[in-house]
Formats: C-alpha cells, structure tokens, sequence
C-alpha cells in the first residue's frame, strides 16, 4: 500500500470509530436523561439482594448501553453511603453482562437500517417540543451513529484483505495472547469504552482481517481496559467506593485468568469456535458475552467471601454516613403506634448528624481542612435523603388508621422532621460563610471572636440537652430547652449591639462584618428550630 492509501485508511478507521464512539456516547446519555431518576430508585430501594443487584445491573446497562456509566453511577452511589459494597459488586456484575448488548447488535449487519435511524432519530430531536422526545430521538441517532461508524470501518478496512504483512501482525495475537491482552487494556483504556473495542473487532472480522484466535485476547484485554474509567472515577472517594472500583477490575481479571487456562491450558478453542456461531463477528460477540456470564456464574456464589478478599487486599474504615433510613419497615405501617416509634428512633438518628454537623462548622471555623467540609457535606446528604424517607414513610402511615392521639404525633413528627433538615441546612449554610471570609481574607476582631464563641457555646449546650431529653423521653431536659434557647437569644442581642458600635468606631470592616451578623443569625436560627422541637417532641411523647 502506498503512503496516502495508508493515510486514507487510517483516517477513516479513526473517523468510523469516532462516529461509533460519539453514537455510544449520545445513545447512553440520552437514555440516562430519559430513565436517571428511576435507575436511581432501582438501585437506591430494589438493589438490597446479592442476586436483586445483578439483575439490576443488567438491566440498566442493557437499557443505557454503558458499564462505565452503570459502574460509575455505583462508584457514586457506594460513595454516598446509598449502596453497600456487597450490592455494588453485584451490579457490577451485572453492568458486564449487559454491555455485551452492543456487540451483540453490530455483530448483524446493519448496512441497510443505519440511515433511517439517522433520519427518524433526527426528525424526533429537531421537531419534538418535549424533553422525552428530544432524548428519545438523540438516543435514536446514537444508535443510528453506531451503525454508521460500523459501516465506515468495515468499508474502510478491506482495502487490508490484501495485506501479508496486516495478517502476520494479526496471527502474532494468536501466537502471544500476552500481547494481545495488552493491546486490548491499553486501547480500551484510551478509548474508555469496551463497546468501541469491541465494534473494532467485529469490524476487522466482517472483511475476513482476524482469526477469532487473535481476536480473543485483545477481547479479554477489552473487558480489563474498561475497568479504568471507574477506577479514575474513585479518585478522591470514599475507601468503600475504592473497593468497588477495585472489585470491578478483580471480577474482569479473574475472568481473564480462568479464560486463559480454558483457552490455552486446555486448548478448547475449536470447541468455542464450534459453539459459538458459523461467523467471526458473532462468535467474538457471543464470546464477549460467555466471559462475563461464566465469570459472574462462577463468583456470584462467592459473593461474601469475594466482598472480604476486596476489604482484605483493600483495608482501612470508611467515615460515610449512611444515607439510608435505617429504622423505617415498611410492614410496620399497618401497626401505626410501632412505626411512629420507629420514626421517633430516625429522627432521634438525625438530630445526632444535624449536632454532629454544628460541630463541624464551628471546628471548620478554627481550621482550614478539606476534609472537615467532606464530613459535613456528606452528614447534609444524607439528612435530606433520610428526611425524604421519613416524609414518605409518614405519608404512607397517615393513611392508616390513626386516633387524635397519634395523628397529633405523626404531625409532631413531620415537623420535627422538617425542623431538622433546616437546622442542617444553617449549619451548611455556615460552611460557605467561612468560605467566604477565608476567601477574601476577612478577619474578625477579638470581641467579635469571643462573642461568636459564646453563641456557640449556648447552642452546643442546646443541642446537648435536647437529644438527651429526646432519646431519654425526658420532659424536664426538653423544657429545659427553652431557657437556653433565650439565653442564646440574649447573647445574638447583645451581639448585634456591640457590632453596631464596633462599626460606628471602625473596627471592624463592612465586608467582615456581614459575614460575622450573617454567621450569628444563622446560629439564631438553629437555636429557635432546636427549641421548636423540643416543644414538638415533647407534645408526643
């Protein structure tokens, strides 16, 4: 081959493989917007069984067309305290059976259906006025885009049926399957997407250019190589979503080995040849899909003890909340007297991360740590996700039958509920304010200081003695918040007038003394919800 027939080639390769990858990336998307609040609701509330939990990861990656997607969605889920390690493993599992539904379709060929998907995927996203329709049709055109890609490679690579010295390089795979595993990590590593490696194969198989003897370890290298967009995805994450990115490359690399020895130990490639399809593409297509089905079959029954060997090889204690309300059954509603006890014991729970937040705020207030901010973002994730269980469980449980007792308490409760979730948000709130005097350098003067101090001081003390009086049903500790609530009342006062008076003399600047007035209300405001429930919980208990 001359040189510009070379550069042609190699220019249209790269152009259908670039059409195949942006299609896989438009498809995925598209689907992600059409289904992402209900995949989260799957994994979130159904994904709570080993086998639930792969079942649930082939199904979302067949329904969005990528195990990066699906596995970093988990890396993210596990990260947020939502999915347990044990949960996660399944849908990874999962996540790589599923994928192989794009090997799968390009393995047929798609010459004469690929431009009216174009067209009809198109005419949806141009002339659709709603969403759903604009992302059903771009999910469309990316499977239109798929198949194009597919067609410009096929075209583009035959022009290589010719060459001696492409099918020796090729047959070399076979020989050194080492090699080819290598070549298939680092492409798909590059390309981060399995299925790209993948159409490139079945691309190569249509026009007769690879032996399935080649092609086999550069798959095996493919299922390998999509392990780094999760393990990129887990830097900076909890060490729990580490184990799961970790657990995702371990699954893949078992597979590799026990397929290995299958292959070359026991030469049984003309029985795999035999069984898997009279054509190359599809036998590299279903080849894809036996390695992750045979791998899950063979761990799925192991499950526990490969959760552990991950923790093993992985140590170290995670610091993430759990986001999950963890006394709320819901076969519990029918006995409605038992479930607003439960419901006591979550709020109880939350009231302990909103303090546990406060905390953190006023110890964010003394020192510059990342790390601080983490703790105290990750404890307001997870009072809105359980304050978004709990409004539900409570909605679900007005709709028993309730006596004036009880319907009293469960209103309680909503309150109480709500409260807490605000008194959280203060304290974040609080957070950013720190932000901003560190970020413009603001300093705040030593009676300022000493009186911020204070006001935390008398909100701590509050904090302390409403949980107390709440996990103890102690009426005198929860009445007891009221005085405190108008001591810090008092002290916010006094505040405010000596800040005036700083300002009237100039000791202090406008800007720092924003931010300071702006800390103390919200401090305020935490003291009057604290005391709001204190007077909520006491009414019902």
């Amino acid at each position: 081959m001359t040189i510009s027939a070379t550069f042609k080639l190699v220019v249209e390769v790269l152009g259908g493989l670039a059409l195949f990858i942006f299609g896989i990336g438009r498809l995925s998307e598209s689907l992600q917007r059409l289904t992402s609040n209900t995949l989260k609701k799957i994994i979130n509330f159904l994904a709570k069984r080993s086998w639930a939990a792969v079942l649930m990861g082939l199904t979302i990656t067949s329904i969005i067309q990528s195990s990066s997607a699906t596995t970093v969605m988990t890396v993210g889920f596990v990260n947020a305290g939502l999915v347990t390690l044990r949960q996660a493993i399944g849908i990874i599992m999962g996540a790589n059976i599923g994928t192989t539904v794009t090997a799968q379709i390009v393995s047929f060929k798609v010459e004469s259906i690929a431009y009216p998907i174009i067209i009809i995927g198109t005419l949806m996203y141009f002339f659709g006025r709603k969403k759903r329709i604009k992302n059903t049709g771009m999910a469309i055109l990316g499977l239109g885009l798929i198949f194009l890609g597919m067609i410009v490679m096929k075209n583009s690579l035959e022009p290589l049926k010719n060459s001696e010295t492409f099918k020796y390089f090729l047959l070399y795979f076979s020989k050194n399957p080492f090699a080819g595993i290598l070549v298939g990590v680092i492409i798909t590593a590059i390309l981060q997407s399995s299925s790209a490696t993948i159409g490139l194969l079945i691309a190569l198989a249509s026009q007769g250019l690879i032996p399935l003897a080649s092609a086999v370890p550069i798959l095996m290298g493919d299922n390998i190589g999509t392990c780094a967009t999760a393990l990129i995805a887990s830097i900076g994450t909890t060490i729990t979503a580490k184990r799961t990115a970790l657990a995702h490359l371990m699954f893949n690399i078992f597979g590799t080995i026990v397929f290995l020895i299958l292959i070359y130990g026991f030469k049984i490639m003309p029985f795999i040849e035999s069984i898997t399809g009279s054509s190359v593409p599809h036998q590299i297509a279903n080849i894809h899909t036996t390695f992750n089905i045979v791998t899950t079959i063979i761990l799925f029954p192991f499950i526990g003890w490969y959760e552990k060997f991950i923790i093993k090889i992985f140590p170290g204690q995670d610091v993430v909340v759990n986001k999950n309300a963890l006394y709320l059954d819901i076969r519990l509603i029918k006995t409605p007297v038992i479930a607003l006890g439960q419901v006591e014991k979550e709020v109880i729970r939350v009231s302990k991360l909103a303090h546990e937040m406060f905390q953190l705020s006023h110890e964010r207030l003394h020192e510059n740590d990342a790390n601080i901010e983490k703790k105290l973002l990750d404890r307001e994730a997870a009072i809105d996700s359980i304050t978004e269980d709990t409004v539900r469980y409570l909605t679900k449980t007005s709709q028993a039958y309730l006596t004036n007792a009880l319907s009293i308490k469960l209103t309680n409760l909503l309150h109480i509920a709500y409260d807490l979730e605000r008194a959280a948000d203060h304290a974040e709130s609080i957070l950013y304010l720190i932000d901003v005097k560190e970020e413009n350098r603001m300093l705040f003067t030593k009676p300022a200081s000493l009186e911020l101090e204070k006001t935390y001081e008398r909100v701590e003390l509050l904090f302390d003695t409403l949980i107390n009086g709440m996990e103890n049903a102690d009426n005198k500790k929860l009445e007891e918040c009221e005085k405190i609530e108008a001591e810090v009342d008092a002290i916010v006062k006094e505040t405010r007038t000596n800040h005036l008076i700083r300002l009237r003399k100039n000791e202090c600047m406008p800007l720092s003394g924003v931010t300071f007035t702006d800390i103390i209300l919200h401090l305020e405001r935490i003291g009057d919800l604290l005391y709001g429930i204190s007077r909520n919980f006491k009414n019902e208990v």
